[in-house]
This record gives C-alpha cells, sequence and structure tokens, in this order.
C-alpha cells in the first residue's frame, strides 16, 4: 500500500491499493458511516427502454457494509451514493457497491482519524516494503505450507506422501521421490523470498540433501528449523521460534504472541483484565499500560470511545487480528484486554 495523501484536517486518506493484504487492512479501517470514493462503473439509461451502458464515473458513498472476496482480490464497498461526477451519471440516495482492487486509489474519509487506525495503515505500508515469508512444516506423512502475510498466516493446500510400510523397497522410494519433488514444486512456487522449512524427524534434512543432490535451481533463501509437527501449531512454533528470532523480530504477528502471553501471565497477578467494562475501570483508574483489542471490534461504538479515550490519555494500543491465534485467544477474554 502506498499513502498517496492524508488530509488530516479533512479527515480524508488517499492510498495506492497494491496487494490482497492492502484490501484486508482498509476492511479494518472503514466503517460505517465513514465515507469511501474511487472510479466505479455505473450503468446509465437514457430512458427506461434503454438497455444502457456503462460509464465511468467517481463515486463518494456513505459506507453501510463491506466484505472482503480473497478469491477475486476484491474489496466491496456498499452503501448509499453522496456525490458523484459527472452529475448526468449518478443518481443521488441510490445504492452502490465500489469494487476496489490492487492498483486501484480509494479515498477513506472519517470525521477524524485516530492514531491507532493510522499505525494500522503505516504498518501495511511498511509491510509491502520488506521481503515475505513462507513456511512449510512437514514429516514422512504430509507437508503443511503457509505464508507469513501482513494479515497474519494464510495456509494452503497439504501435500501428502502416500508411503507406506507395506511398499517393496523399489516403489518406497519412488514415492518418496514424488514427495520431495512436490515439495520442491510448492517451494519454486511460493511467491516469497525467504523460506523456512521445519518439522520433526529427517525429513526436512532429507529434502534439503534431494535439493542439493539434484543441484536444483531454488532461486529463494532455504532456512532449516526444528518443529514439533506438520500441523498449524507447527507454523504458529516455528513463528514463536528463537532459531528464526532474527528473521522474524518485525513481523506484527511474533510481537502479537509476546503481547499475548505477557497478559495470560498478568492473569494470575491481578495486572491484566478482560471486558470492555473492567478495561474502562483500569483506563479511569490510571491502571493500564496497554489496550489490546481484535480488528473485528473496531467498529464497535463502545470500543472506539474507549479507545479514544485511552489514545488521549496516550495509552499503547495494540490491535490483533482477530483471525489468528492470538486474535482468537482475544476473542474468548471478550475481544478487548489490557495490561498494566
Amino acid at each position: 500500500m502506498r499513502i498517496v495523501k492524508f488530509y488530516n484536517m479533512e479527515g480524508t486518506l488517499r492510498v495506492k491499493i497494491e496487494t490482497l493484504e492492502d484490501l484486508w487492512t482498509l476492511q479494518r479501517v472503514i466503517f460505517p458511516n465513514d465515507l469511501a470514493r474511487s472510479k466505479s462503473l455505473r450503468r446509465f439509461k437514457a430512458s427506461d427502454s434503454d438497455v444502457g451502458e456503462l460509464k465511468e464515473v467517481i463515486i463518494t458513498l456513505k459506507v453501510e457494509r463491506t466484505e472482503l472476496d480473497k478469491n477475486a482480490s476484491r474489496l466491496r464497498i456498499m452503501g448509499k451514493i453522496v456525490e458523484g461526477k459527472p452529475e448526468q451519471y449518478i443518481r443521488l440516495n441510490s445504492y452502490h457497491t465500489l469494487n476496489v482492487a490492487p492498483m486501484d486509489m480509494l479515498d477513506v474519509i472519517k470525521q477524524s482519524w485516530p492514531s491507532y487506525l493510522i499505525d494500522v495503515i503505516k504498518n501495511a505500508v511498511n509491510d509491502t516494503k520488506k521481503p515475505r515469508l513462507g513456511i512449510i512444516v512437514m514429516d514422512d506423512e504430509k507437508a503443511l505450507p503457509a505464508y507469513l502475510l501482513g494479515y497474519g498466516v494464510e495456509f494452503r493446500n497439504e501435500i501428502y506422501s502416500h508411503l507406506s510400510k507395506r511398499m517393496t523397497q523399489k516403489d518406497f522410494q519412488e514415492q518418496q521421490r514424488k514427495y520431495y519433488e512436490a515439495i520442491v514444486k510448492e517451494i519454486k512456487g511460493m511467491d516469497v523470498d525467504r523460506i523456512i522449512l521445519a518439522g520433526p524427524g529427517f525429513t526436512k534434512d532429507d529434502v534439503k540433501a534431494y535439493i542439493e543432490s539434484k543441484q536444483e535451481k531454488i532461486e529463494k533463501n532455504l532456512t532449516y528449523a526444528p518443529a514439533s509437527n506438520p500441523e498449524r501449531s507447527g507454523i504458529y512454533e516455528i513463528i514463536r521460534s528463537p532459531e528464526v528470532e532474527s528473521m522474524l523480530h518485525n513481523e506484527h504477528i511474533r510481537n502479537e504472541f509476546a503481547v499475548m502471553e505477557e497478559f495470560l501471565k498478568g492473569l494470575s497477578s491481578g495486572t491484566s483484565r478482560y471486558g470492555i467494562d473492567n478495561v474502562r475501570a483500569a483506563l479511569d483508574g490510571f491502571m493500564l499500560n496497554e489496550i489490546i483489542v481484535n480488528d473485528s471490534v473496531l467498529g464497535d461504538p463502545g470500543v472506539q470511545k474507549l479507545l479514544a479515550d485511552a489514545e488521549s490519555s496516550r495509552i499503547k494500543i495494540i490491535i490483533f487480528n482477530s483471525q489468528d491465534e492470538v486474535g482468537t485467544q482475544l476473542s474468548s477474554f471478550k475481544d478487548v484486554a489490557c495490561l498494566s
């Protein structure tokens, strides 16, 4: 994502969308009653009997809801038209959907932009400048690839070895070769700069030896690390592991894990609280240093008021991805918590 202009006095942020992750980020910060402006296509009919033709227009909507279509790489912003150009092709107060995608420009207009939302945008901008990371956890039965993206972890389809102890040695070796080939093909196809290969046992080492023996040309940095299993929990284990700390120390999700661990430790000592009422009481009593909140509740008026008051008191606000492991944990604590 690229910030084109930010008119703080007017509350207008103009961005150039570059990736699917940017669309996800924008969905996190666009709320009902915000205004959204972008180019769009609108069918214009000269008469009721006319089939009409599509005209390119610039439309401003009063947002009612948004939908992210990952498969189509589209963010649908739905609402009523409050402004548009050319005016002859626009019908004010009619419903319309802006379909924004990578390479589009979008204006998001709010009465005011709180700092924590600006930080969400800035983090997205910084994420586009960083090398992307892939992780594959594997054992002798299967391999699970995943991407570590700006908005969290995206898991890919599992690769199965189909190996069996009932196979003859020749068939076993042939099937094992096909399994390694499938992993190498996945590595080559991942749109990343660096990949971590991890897992229990010797499979990752065997894949490494296979790559070296075949002199496979892989234009990516490969790192090998241990992991206890080839499941999703193995992916999260890698993200938190000291073996890759230097590689991931700036990744949001790694920082989120650290904050969540600190919060959970504070529950027993009474330095952590959760739920909007308890966090509000801690804020009013000057008893907190940080607030953690899931992105899924950022549009809630009560949460917005709490965060606005916290921001005015210069309290640090950390936004979690509600769809990731730490966000799922936080949802069991009513989506809002604080640390003293």
